[in-house]
């Protein structure tokens, strides 16, 4: 049979390293980008650099209806939650014959797309990247994506792109309860906006007793309402997310390890978003969503409320990361 060919729609870092990935495991891959790093990924090819490495020449457009789609194309969604809702709007009629894979965090993308009668894939991401400049993408860490059917389940196409996938170097695995792994991402992604708003990176968010106890507190809300709503989040590692949170509120100072470089040190999306004063953030489908839930069971989110209100007012206003403390964002609990 042929091969699965992919248009990865929204060829941004995450988008750009699962691309390279295919490409080196031999597959057809086409982006769809837009502005200055479309100009480059047209002009000059792709770059990505640190844990992937390599320059790929890839057709690239700011609409798939003027790349090659055939009944054997799937498309990765890889592009900002707020910007799903358009882009595949604008292309129904393309889309509602190929299946869509959700390489994004939270489960909104999933959920509105299966609402809609779309054939839908979900895949969490537990991959670092970055535009460092038009057409060149840094791969700061992670190889993991667990791929499966939405809600559950998988079919032939989890299977062959998890192949492909791992043909090309990556950690992928199929996985048949996948919204139990989206769910448990989204509790991860909680700690975003905290890191933008104190400006932390990954690597450093650990260290600081204080830092973890915020980040705990956080996630022990989402704990809660998730119970409340009965929804499984499954968490990476050997331990369950109530586990994760006892361990980082043990006391302490946990040193980077390795020690965290210029080179090394990565930052989540949200601060990429600040940094770069791009006027919006994801924060709404990550702590939003379980302010939500909290509101719908009964409840209370103070610290979920508080980040996802701070850290959309911060990009609403073009505020650079670093405006808020510990104490700032404790303080406006109270």
């Amino acid at each position: 049979m042929k091969p699965l060919n992919y248009i990865v729609h929204g060829a941004g870092g995450i988008g750009c390293v699962v691309a390279s990935r295919l490409a080196t495991a031999g597959r057809k891959v086409q982006l769809v980008a837009r502005g200055p790093h479309l100009e480059a990924l047209q002009s000059d090819g792709l770059t990505v650099t640190q844990n992937t490495v390599g320059h790929w020449f890839l057709p690239s457009a700011a609409n798939a209806r003027d790349l090659d789609t055939d009944n054997r194309t799937v498309v990765l969604l890889s592009m900002k939650t707020d910007d799903t809702f358009v882009a595949v709007e604008q292309h129904s009629s393309l889309y509602r014959e190929l299946p869509l894979v959700c390489f994004q965090n939270g489960v909104t993308n999933e959920e509105w797309l299966f609402g809609e009668g779309y054939r839908t894939y979900g895949c969490t991401v537990m991959v670092g990247a970055e535009i460092v400049q038009p057409g060149t993408v840094r791969h700061s860490g992670g190889r993991l994506l667990e791929i499966g059917c939405w809600p559950t389940g998988s079919d032939s196409v989890c299977h062959e792109l998890v192949s492909d996938l791992v043909k090309g170097g990556m950690e992928a695995t199929v996985d048949e309860r996948v919204i139990e792994g989206k769910w448990g991402k989204l509790v991860r992604n909680l700690a975003n906006a905290y890191l933008a708003l104190v400006d932390l990176s990954v690597q450093e968010a650990s260290c600081d007793p204080s830092d973890r106890q915020f980040i705990s507190d956080v996630n022990e809300e989402a704990a809660n309402v998730l119970d409340a709503a009965d929804i499984s989040a499954r968490t990476v590692g050997k331990r369950n997310l109530r586990q994760q949170i006892e361990r980082l509120r043990e006391p302490g100072i946990w040193p980077a390890k390795p020690t965290v470089t210029d080179s090394t040190r990565s930052y989540p999306s949200t601060w990429q978003d600040l940094t770069f004063q791009r006027g919006q953030v994801e924060v709404d489908h990550f702590n939003g969503a379980i302010v939500r839930l909290g509101e719908k069971h009964g409840i209370p989110t103070p610290l979920n409320r508080v980040l996802r209100d701070r850290c959309v007012s911060a990009a609403r206003n073009r505020i650079m990361p670093g405006s808020e403390t510990t104490e700032s964002l404790r303080s406006a609990v109270s």
